[in-house]
């Protein structure tokens, strides 16, 4: 879970001249890292991607041919 007084609090130990430093912290925080990002870009991805090969696969092999 992300916790704010922490992320603040390390922004005020690293950097106390600046001001703005708090305001930036959570841009910091792993949670909103690159690939966390793209983890979330596409949630379904994965499963449809598995229940597409299963169907191409039973299409394939176990469908009756009618020709």
């Amino acid at each position: 879970m992300i916790d704010p007084v922490k992320i603040v609090d390390k922004a005020q130990k690293a950097d106390i001249k600046d001001p703005w430093a708090r305001r930036e912290a959570w841009r910091k925080h792993p949670a909103f890292s690159k690939m966390n990002q793209l983890k979330g870009m596409f949630p379904g991805l994965g499963i449809a991607t598995g229940l597409f090969a299963v169907y191409l696969a039973y299409n394939h092999f176990a469908k009756p041919k009618k020709h």
